[in-house]
């Protein structure tokens, strides 16, 4: 705790071993209607004739719609496949508005990447008297959550209006009691940080509760605690979807620190702005820290070859020794190429207040970054 969010999107190569012949597919799978599935189904199948007419190979659009129309309680689903089984099915908290499907070079990764902008390694923490319940969310899409029940020593944990000479000595006890559970939800939180690489914290329950673990745990983790002002479940809706929005704002502060970082570097040769020059860096492995808004080389092509190989002419992939180039949309191959040189990805919020960079993207070089 204490550093930045994870933010590399290394756990996408799996998806950029082979080239052409990707089905990505957003579809809303909101299941809240008595009719749910049957909507689901016409919707995918909706979507896999604008597919197959495209082109796509049967094998894909199987192993897309077996993922599409899995069981699974989300508001929607990316799903992104060229071949059996699905390269990568995650849930989405919401559908973006034109629900795309496309059959192209490159899987469209960035609809998904934007949505989770917030999807570092964190932890949720329910403060209860007795203890308390932790989540732990690595990170990666999807995440693949643990919930972790933690019981203090402490006893007893309830306070009595009931008079007489003892009482003082027993609410002094109730609370020992409680601190002592705090004490060890405390280390258990702590362990748990270090097992997943958490970079954020989100606390809720019982005030005292939570006051009191916020107490015990040591500074980094209590630096970067978020306070939730409820008490839910650990693993309840309601607390994933606060927890969601306090990660979000974080990102979002986060990315501006990156990018003030960007403007300071810029003038010194440490930063790039611009498609061209971003892409230029991006591809030879310069890029420490690529900011983008969301809709950056959305309307935008390159040509591409393996790799991180990119360009924005077919005459300049060929003169880069690409035999057979394709052309694709400029975020998609964006993604790749940050996944593939192990760059960190930034989404900028669009401020109104706040100069965007050239084209909408920039990047700050490596072994420039302040220590």
């Amino acid at each position: 705790m204490g550093k930045a969010p994870d933010v590399k999107i290394q756990f996408l190569r799996p998806l950029y071993t082979k080239q052409r012949g990707w089905v990505s597919v957003y579809l809303d799978t909101s299941r809240s209607p008595e009719n749910a599935s049957e909507l689901v189904s016409q919707r995918w199948l909706e979507a896999r004739r604008q597919l197959a007419a495209a082109g796509a190979a049967e094998a894909a659009l199987n192993a897309a719609g077996r993922a599409i129309t899995a069981p699974f309680a989300a508001p929607g689903r990316a799903v992104f496949a060229r071949e059996e089984p699905a390269a990568l099915s995650a849930a989405l908290t919401a559908v973006p508005a034109d629900e795309p499907v496309r059959l192209a070079p490159l899987p469209h990764v960035m609809p998904l990447l934007a949505q989770r902008a917030a999807m570092a390694a964190h932890l949720i923490v329910v403060a209860t008297r007795e203890g308390g319940e932790i989540t732990a969310v690595p990170a990666g899409i999807p995440a693949a959550s643990s919930l972790e029940e933690v019981n203090g020593p402490g006893w007893p944990v309830h306070k009595t209006s009931v008079g007489g000479w003892s009482q003082d000595r027993y609410q002094r006890s109730v609370e020992h009691a409680w601190d002592e559970n705090a004490k060890e939800l405390a280390g258990q939180v702590a362990a748990a940080a270090a097992r997943v690489s958490a970079s954020s914290l989100i606390v809720a329950g019982d005030v005292r509760a939570r006051s009191l673990l916020l107490h015990h745990l040591a500074t980094p983790l209590r630096d970067e605690a978020i306070v939730v002002d409820r008490e839910v479940a650990a693993d309840s809706p309601e607390l994933a979807a606060a927890a969601e929005d306090a990660l979000r704002a974080q990102a979002a502060r986060q990315a501006r620190q990156r990018l003030d970082e960007w403007r300071g570097l810029l003038a010194h040769g440490g930063g790039v702005e611009g498609l061209a020059a971003t892409v230029a860096a991006l591809r030879d492995g310069l890029v420490s820290d690529l900011l983008m808004l969301e809709d950056a080389g959305s309307r935008t092509t390159l040509w591409i070859g393996p790799g991180p190989e990119m360009a924005l002419s077919e005459a300049e992939a060929r003169e880069r020794g690409v035999e057979r180039p394709d052309q694709d949309r400029a975020d998609a191959a964006i993604a790749r190429g940050v996944a593939e040189t192990d760059a960190e990805l930034w989404f900028l919020p669009p401020d109104s207040d706040t100069q965007p960079p050239q084209d909408g993207i920039c990047a700050i070089l490596r072994d420039t970054r302040k220590s």
